[in-house]
């Protein structure tokens, strides 16, 4: 049986997490091309400089890259192993930010710092290794990498080709996966190849030591975006005016935590709705109520399509507006007010544009507030600032006075997806179950399949369940321009490869106990991988070619 170097693994996880490499930072840099120099120093690719390389992402104003390196076997088959090398930052260290990057050093310092108990037993056990971006990701891109260093040792044997990406963002807007998709396309036709399987390796957490997790599809996330506009008045005559703020409060009382905008599919929920966000737009106090208020939400979904989504999110919108009308008029017939200002009403982004368009000067308005998006998107606008920003002019270009508010999304769009419902591949996904279960079995360990990664991940981008047009009233909704914000779903359809996440376990994620299991990314789940990748016709191909829902009981 062939296997991975766990030496060379266990050093590029140590050289790996000493490069800092922070999320939507110029520091993801330093870790791109400590891979480049890494993969370079692999004879095959001596051999075969064209290769491997670094592919700049489009449009990036911090000027990262997509590290990657293709295995050819001389096959059309293709399996991807991929992962990103961006982390959070080291805020949560404290006064142990010096040390985060070291392992060794933080395992020190919390025999300390850190009494409880689970805590001081995984420190005297050795058994796990600590620091920022152990367990999220270096230990994936250790693992990945000692699989294509074994791969490529062996220039003959083998049933596929195998296509190793790191990409950066993940934890920000995944604007490297995002832009290794068109890499993933140029690839595609330059070598002929054929995706037939995508493999990210995302830990997991799990309360019992013996088990491991394979999550065979992904939560999919919106993120819708309210701006509402009121009508002025002075603080003291609020009857005669409406408040913008009021008009918000009332829709996101309405929406927070409405289990509509929830889902369910094969035995899974995803969470509730939560706002993150609500506010006033003024930039200072003065004593007339207020024009404009803004919010933002997530809407984590499984089989419900965006469309369904975005036609419910209004539905429920106006019923909260006409809730807040009916005792609005209550209270001004009280007062003796007449009722002079109109009923609201919900439009959405799309509605707004096109009334936008109809006026004069529409294209010189479009191209200065796209420009200035870009400008503040470079100077660290986040998309959701963006996308009120742009909302907000388009309100006030449009100059309908009526009280009204408007609701697009805001980037990053992550589509759901589950490889059971991937009627357009040819993949077995029970045929992957059962065989890493058999692999698992042999070691002692247990296989628990989670239908769906509910933390959100860059397999959203391998493969669409659905064709592009269910997918494309989010790009007519989201509030950014297409520089600074883009998704081909184009590409990710030519693509199509079905993507599982097959990590090690892990704990206290972005917190400053993260640490990883030494044995899951040292042995277990590489020498699985290269073990794959050299039978992959022999384990998957001559089993039972039924995906449908009816296997779940192999998920448990």
């Amino acid at each position: 049986m062939k296997t991975t170097n766990r030496e060379s693994i266990e050093t590029i996880f140590s050289e790996a997490l000493a490069i800092p490499s922070f999320t939507n930072t110029e520091t993801e840099q330093g870790i791109e091309a400590y891979l480049d120099q890494r993969i370079g120093q692999i004879p095959y690719f001596k051999e075969h400089p064209d290769h491997f390389g670094r592919y700049q992402v489009p449009q990036d104003h911090l000027h990262r890259s997509v590290n990657w390196a293709l295995v050819d076997k001389g096959k059309k088959k293709t399996v991807i192993l991929f992962h990103h090398h961006d982390t959070v930052d080291l805020e949560d260290y404290g006064n142990l930010a010096e040390i985060a990057l070291d392992s060794d050093k933080v395992a020190e310092a919390l025999k300390r710092l850190d009494s409880r108990p689970d805590m001081q037993e995984d420190l005297a056990s050795g058994e796990w290794k600590f620091g920022r971006g152990s367990c999220d990701m270096k230990a994936a891109l250790a693992l990945q990498l000692g699989v294509l260093e074994a791969y490529a040792a062996d220039p003959v044997e083998g049933q596929v080709n195998l296509l190793y990406l790191s990409v950066g963002d993940e934890e920000s807007y995944s604007r490297g996966m995002r832009g290794a998709l068109g890499l993933l396309t140029d690839l595609q036709e330059k070598f002929d190849l054929n995706y037939v399987l995508a493999v990210d390796s995302e830990p997991f957490e799990s309360e019992v030591g013996k088990e491991k997790v394979l999550h065979i599809g992904t939560v999919g996330k919106l993120m819708p975006v309210v701006v509402a506009q009121g009508v002025l008045s002075h603080m003291k005559e609020p009857l005669k005016g409406i408040n913008a703020l009021s008009l918000l409060v009332a829709i996101a009382s309405q929406l927070d935590l409405h289990p509509d905008l929830a889902d369910q599919a094969l035995g899974e929920t995803s969470p509730l709705p939560s706002w993150s966000y609500l506010r006033d737009l003024k930039e200072q106090y003065d004593v007339s109520t207020v024009l404009y208020s803004a919010g933002y939400f997530s809407v984590l979904h499984l089989k419900k399509t965006p469309q369904e989504l975005l036609q419910r999110i209004y539905e429920l919108s106006q019923e909260a507006l006409d809730a807040f009308y009916k005792k609005y008029e209550h209270l001004q017939d009280q007062a003796g007010q007449e009722h002079i200002i109109a009923r609201p009403r919900v439009i959405t982004y799309q509605e707004l544009e096109e009334r936008c368009q109809a006026i004069e000067g529409y294209q010189d308005f479009r191209e200065a507030s796209n420009k200035k998006a870009e400008q503040d998107f470079r100077n660290g606008t986040s998309y959701q600032s963006l996308a009120i920003q742009q909302i907000q002019r388009l309100l006030e270009f449009l100059g309908d006075k009526d009280p009204m508010v408007v609701i697009g999304f805001a980037p990053p769009y992550y589509p759901s997806m589950n490889c059971r419902f991937l009627d357009n591949t040819d993949f077995n996904i029970v045929s992957l179950i059962t065989d890493y279960r058999e692999y698992l079995d042999t070691r002692g360990y247990l296989l628990k399949v989670e239908e769906y990664f509910m933390g959100i991940n860059d397999t959203s981008y391998c493969t669409l369940e659905k064709d592009v047009a269910s997918y494309q009233v989010v790009l007519d909704s989201l509030a950014t321009p297409a520089q600074v914000y883009d998704l081909d779903l184009e590409k990710i359809a030519q693509i199509q490869v079905p993507a599982v996440n097959l990590g090690p376990w892990g704990k206290e994620l972005h917190k400053r106990g993260e640490r990883v299991y030494k044995e899951d990314f040292l042995e277990t789940i590489p020498n699985y991988l290269l073990e794959l990748l050299y039978h992959f016709d022999d384990r998957l191909s001559n089993r039972i070619r039924k995906n449908g829902p009816n296997e779940d009981q192999l998920g448990s």
